[in-house]
């Protein structure tokens, strides 16, 4: 079968092609519309870190944008009427704070039709709170939702009134991740990396986060205290890791940490045996970076690959069919796939179908009614808000991957289990780490 290759460029090329970016897909007409001189216009902001340390999850958002814009290029007909779309795209930053104050000019500057955002809490909760304080309609992607409901204040007295978000959460993590430790003999115990962050204090919390998960799987979670983002000597938490006998590792750690992280932990000689690792092992740019190749056999809950099973509302574009086509485009060059891209893409598929549902694209009520009415099949997968574990939380399912280094010098990931993702190939068990 075929493997989810990723010839990873070195990432200080990716950072320099990503810097490189002026707002991502932005078109330069100087109308700053797709359809001027018309007044049936439908605005829609999307707000995603493109610079920063969380811009791994937006390196294909260039490519990503201009075939949104070419599939709304002939607008979007709804009833009698057929509406432009204009697209206003901003980069946070990877910054919390700048994502409200682009939230709020958004809203009240460029009155958005529908605000959508994505990548981590630190980009959707501000975005989520500027919506449901101004009564916008709002879409995000790209964040464990308990980090998005528990973090932002919402819970089962106060749901989410304006906003709709998708991705798995902790359960994405704590289901899958004890499926491949399974694999491997070990003491069970594990040494989590939870920092002070929105995802830190989701994963952290005693009855809902991610040590529930590990318990009911026969695991003993070590937990040395949340550290702050930016750490730059990790040699407590190391030394915590050792005097308990860790030998396996997960968390929730941006890339930059982890790679600080895990180069001191072989330097310290903490040896463990299986590493599954989410945000920043997701993406290409992370691997190649830690040096002596100390990123073979690092795991990963993974959502999306060339042989998921999905397919693009759009256009039934297939994850290896958008492989290709982005690998060959002008945007895609020196730069790899990454499995973000779908899902941000998917916020525009879920737009236009609620948009169209709506009847009235102007209508704010309905438009949100719409959403909640949503099943669908995107090129990031089922996109279900009729059954989800929240109101306005729609889920996804993972899998396992392990990343290795080929023959050729060349980062690829193989799926080691399936996880919950149905007909999905596994390619080969999961595999010791190698020190």
């Amino acid at each position: 079968m075929r493997r989810a290759t990723l010839v990873a460029a070195p990432a200080s090329a990716a950072l320099v092609a990503l810097a490189a970016c002026t707002p991502a897909g932005v078109d330069e007409d100087a109308s700053g519309s797709p359809a001027a001189g018309t007044d049936d216009v439908i605005t829609i902001g999307y707000i995603a870190p493109v610079t920063g340390t969380l811009a791994g999850f937006t390196d294909g958002d260039p490519y990503m944008l201009s075939v949104v814009r070419e599939q709304f290029a002939d607008g979007i007909t709804i009833g009698d009427t057929t509406y432009a779309v204009e697209i206003l795209d901003r980069d946070s930053g990877s910054d919390a704070a700048k994502a409200g104050e682009l939230a709020q000019e958004l809203i009240t500057e460029d009155q958005v039709d529908l605000l959508m955002a994505t990548s981590t809490p630190e980009t959707v909760n501000p975005v989520i709170a500027q919506c449901e304080a101004h009564g916008t309609p709002c879409l995000t992607a790209n964040a464990p939702w308990q980090a998005v409901i528990f973090g932002a204040g919402f819970g089962p007295d106060k749901p989410m009134e304006w906003s709709h978000h998708f991705f798995f959460g902790i359960e994405g993590f704590g289901d899958v991740d004890p499926l491949a430790w399974d694999q491997i003999e070990t003491n069970k115990k594990v040494g989590v990396l939870w920092p002070n962050d929105s995802d830190g204090g989701a994963f952290r919390d005693p009855d809902t986060g991610y040590t529930p998960y590990a318990e009911a799987a026969g695991y003993t979670i070590v937990d040395p205290g949340a550290y702050e983002n930016g750490t730059q000597d990790f040699t407590s938490i190391i030394q915590t890791f050792k005097k308990n006998d860790v030998e396996i590792i997960a968390g929730i750690p941006i890339p930059p940490d982890f790679v600080t992280f895990w180069t001191q932990a072989a330097q310290q000689g903490f040896e463990p045996k299986i590493a599954t690792v989410g945000k920043a092992l997701f993406f290409p740019t992370t691997v190649p970076s830690i040096p002596d190749d100390l990123g073979q056999g690092l795991a990963f809950a993974t959502w999306w690959g060339p042989t998921f099973p999905y397919e693009s509302s759009f256009d039934g574009t297939t994850p290896q069919e958008w492989i290709d086509a982005y690998s060959a485009s002008p945007e895609g060059e020196g730069l790899v796939w990454n499995q973000a891209t779908p899902l941000n893409g998917a916020l525009f598929e879920v737009a236009k179908v609620g948009l169209e549902a709506a009847g009235d694209p102007y209508d704010k009520e309905a438009l949100v009614a719409a959403f909640d009415d949503i099943d669908m099949m995107t090129l990031g997968g089922q996109i279900d808000f009729t059954s989800g574990p929240f109101p306005g939380i729609a889920t996804i399912p993972t899998a396992m991957g392990q990343w290795e280094k080929t023959d050729e010098g060349e980062w690829e990931w193989v799926v080691v289990d399936a996880g919950d993702v149905p007909d999905l190939p596994v390619d080969r068990p999961l595999e010791v780490l190698q020190w």
